[in-house]
């Protein structure tokens, strides 16, 4: 009997959504720095940020800002009423700040170490 791996159990399209997942508290953060805004809006800004935005589920918003709201880096309040029910909004404070700065760094030199790995390939690969 052969067993897989976990990578091989994997369904198509799992490592991509996890990578994504990822990248949404800096997404999210950014959007925050401009204003404070509430899930439907945050999800419907993702489209700035990545491709096929409407791919995500809200619900995974709202998972993702609980968890920053338990981390420090967002605080939230309940929002004026409009239609319908009042919605959360969220609001980046200081130490969310600091971290969205510490991301926006380590996504630079991220960034760079990926261009300096593809111009080695290109030159290796004529």
């Amino acid at each position: 009997m052969q067993f897989k791996s976990r990578g091989q159990r994997r369904h198509k399209g799992q490592g991509r959504q996890r990578r994504m997942l990822g990248f949404l508290q800096p997404c999210l953060l950014v959007q925050l720095y401009e204003q404070d805004s509430h899930g439907y809006d945050l999800l419907q800004g993702l489209g700035e940020f990545v491709k096929n935005a409407e791919e995500y589920d809200p619900s995974v918003i709202y998972r993702v800002m609980r968890d920053m709201e338990s981390e420090g880096w967002v605080d939230s309040y309940e929002g004026t009423v409009s239609r319908g029910p009042r919605r959360r909004v969220y609001r980046l404070n200081p130490e969310g700040k600091k971290r969205m700065e510490r991301w926006i760094s380590d996504l630079q030199k991220a960034r760079d170490e990926i261009d300096n790995l593809l111009a080695i390939y290109s030159r290796r690969k004529k």
